[in-house]
């Protein structure tokens, strides 16, 4: 469940008590300066002042809290989401630091001027500079693994999920085949547009919206995948393809669609994407010229003569002097193929016993 935006978490919290023990505190002082001034009489009035800066202390730092509490989280989620190699490296390099200040500190030590602040300020550097140096240099590490190269990195990032994938249903058998690593994450405003197509009016975005809410429900139940509805707010833009985009960078995670245009914005923008309709075309069995195929001729082509024919993955055959075989089983020898932005295409010659006769 999401926390309430209003009460924020434990880093707003913290940021408003803060405040108001600060005002609170400021209140009191100034109520004893005057009570002893003679512009205030009586002791109670230092309490009420001291009241008066803690409430005001409270309702003014709701807008500061919030926005400390936004960063804080989107501190923690990129941390929640660093590799552990990265984690032990960062702590090799902390430890690193440490030891080098103890080192340098007694050595230091007799150096005339240096104090307390100096050796804080040189172990902050050593932090900063080591921490880096074995956070880039990690993979040279001996406590990592083969897992740390770039191609598992990147099998075992999130995929964030965009409404056409999700009603398209073919991640379903993606996920069943174990094609599919990592977490998906749904993000709000996509379950939200799932929603909203599921309540349409016309029947047919009804039907593809409910279909898309029953993908979600088959992708939760698999073992080999987590899915995970996530709640980033992303202010920056009020398109949902926009708001993917940036999520998807925001979190380090690759992009799930079947939107070719989405495909590339998103590609531009530095974020690999995974595109269903690509792997299908990948996929697909591969016919060299002079195979012979089985089809049935469904319609004629656009060619004068033409006739098309699909087989059982979707993929269309042209066939040539076929437009008269509509309705019929013919044996085809494949001449060439041509793979397009909306997929693979043969072309197809009938055999000699299914050609029509060509004499007069």
């Amino acid at each position: 469940m999401s926390r309430d935006a209003s009460r924020g978490g434990p880093a707003a919290l913290l940021v408003r008590a803060a405040l108001a023990a600060g005002l609170g505190a400021v209140g009191a002082i100034v109520a004893s300066r005057l009570l002893a001034n003679g512009v205030l009489t009586g002791p109670n009035n230092v309490l009420y002042l001291a009241l008066l800066g803690l409430l005001l202390g409270w309702l003014i730092g709701a807008r500061p809290a919030k926005w400390i509490d936004a960063r804080v989280s989107r501190i923690a989620e990129r941390l929640g989401s660093a590799p552990p190699e990265a984690v032990l490296a960062a702590l090799t390099g902390a430890t690193v630091a440490l030891v080098l200040t103890v080192l340098l500190n007694n050595v230091l030590a007799s150096v005339p001027g240096f104090t307390w602040y100096w050796s804080l300020l040189i172990a902050g550097l050593l932090m900063i500079s080591t921490t880096a140096f074995f956070v880039a240099n990690r993979r040279v590490l001996p406590f990592t693994t083969e897992q740390a190269d770039d191609a598992g990195e990147t099998a075992g990032r999130p995929k964030l999920l965009d409404t056409s994938a999700i009603i398209d249903g073919r991640l379903v058998d993606v996920a069943k085949a174990n094609f599919l690593e990592g977490r998906l994450l749904v993000p709000d405003f996509v379950l939200g547009e799932l929603q909203r197509i599921a309540d349409d009016a016309d029947a047919l975005r009804r039907k593809r919206g409910r279909r898309g809410l029953e993908t979600l429900e088959r992708l939760a139940e698999q073992p080999s995948v987590e899915t995970e509805i996530v709640r980033d707010a992303v202010p920056e833009a009020s398109a949902v393809d926009d708001k993917l985009v940036l999520l998807a960078r925001r979190r380090g995670a690759d992009l799930v669609t079947t939107d070719f245009n989405l495909h590339q914005v998103a590609k531009l923008q530095g974020v690999r994407v995974l595109n269903l309709n690509q792997l299908a075309s990948a996929v697909k069995a591969t016919y060299l010229p002079g195979e012979t195929l089985s089809l049935s001729v469904v319609r004629p082509g656009r060619e004068a003569g033409q006739g098309l024919a699909y087989l059982d993955d979707g993929t269309m055959v042209v066939i040539e002097d076929a437009a008269d075989l509509v309705g019929e089983n013919v044996e085809a020898t494949v001449t060439s193929s041509l793979q397009t932005n909306v997929g693979r295409m043969i072309f197809a010659r009938l055999d000699a016993e299914d050609a029509p006769d060509a004499s007069p």
